[in-house]
């Protein structure tokens, strides 16, 4: 009996442990199995009805996820629709140049030491990624990323002597011919923290760019 009493509460601590926490500006918790993070709000499900409804929440009420596996997720104030006035100041085609421009002067892999420069191209709305070698004599990796469907921004990850390092979970073409997308952490290493900050602020304008392209005429969200 007694056995099977811990072993009960076991399985009960276990199944606390497997929620997600979505905590918000005014401090509540909400227990939840997140779903997806969008660029202007994050779906979930309740923890105590996971065959329930979906519900939506806005990122800019939001502070921090802890997710079941213990990462922590936490937010900078949410880009909002009232900012889209300034956000329009820079076009589709303008927000890519400065990319390419950035990412071309500031951008290395990831092994931190800035010698394998990036190289970057446009193709249609799709960012195609090639790491050279420091003599850019030869490719070490070449990948095609969708940024209309990241799946979180991150804050750059600064370090000393104006390194840092930018993450991000957006799908790549892993197989052409089958048109087939996985999801990757994309880590790069960046010249300047305050290049790293501006490469991150543009991708997520061009994010904004692109999903309000996609949406039909008078179609909020």
């Amino acid at each position: 009996m007694k056995q099977i009493t811990i072993l009960f509460l076991l399985l009960f601590t276990l199944s606390i442990n497997a929620q997600d926490v979505i905590i918000m500006s005014d401090d509540e918790e909400i227990s939840a199995k997140v779903e997806e993070i969008h660029i202007e709000t994050i779906t979930y499900k309740r923890f105590d009805n996971l065959s329930g409804p979906t519900y939506h929440v806005k990122k800019s009420d939001v502070t921090k996820i802890i997710f079941e596996n213990g990462h922590e997720e936490v937010f900078e104030v949410a880009e909002t629709n009232s900012d889209s006035e300034d956000e329009s100041v820079a076009t589709l085609e303008e927000t890519q140049a400065f990319l390419l421009e950035y990412i071309n002067k500031y951008c290395y892999d990831d092994n931190g030491y800035l010698k394998n420069r990036y190289k970057a191209k446009f193709e249609g709305d799709y960012l195609r990624l090639i790491v050279m070698n420091k003599d850019q004599t030869k490719e070490l990796s070449n990948y095609l990323y969708n940024f209309k469907n990241v799946y979180s921004f991150r804050r750059p990850d600064r370090r000393d002597d104006q390194l840092a390092y930018l993450n991000f979970y957006v799908p790549f073409l892993a197989n052409e011919k089958k048109d087939k997308w996985d999801k990757l952490k994309l880590v790069m290493s960046v010249e300047g923290h305050d290049h790293a900050q501006s490469i991150v602020n543009a991708l997520k304008h061009y994010n904004f760019l692109l999903k309000n392209n996609s949406k039909d005429p008078g179609q909020k969200f």
